[in-house]
């Protein structure tokens, strides 16, 4: 006789960890995210402090 909770059982399987393979990819993609904001955050005033041009003050 044809077991089908046994051949559900293995589609369950994969259909969970494709699941979890795609949330973790999804917080790793987050994560990289924040890292990625945080890295401009710092840099880019330093940038800007480099680029900016020297002229004596007014006064």
């Amino acid at each position: 006789m044809l077991n089908v909770s046994a051949a559900l059982a293995g589609d369950e399987d994969e259909l969970l960890n494709g699941i979890w393979i795609s949330l973790l990819s999804v917080e790793a993609l987050m994560v990289i995210g924040v890292a990625l904001r945080g890295l401009v955050i710092a840099v880019v005033p330093r940038l800007k402090q480099q680029t900016r041009p020297n002229t004596p003050a007014v006064g």
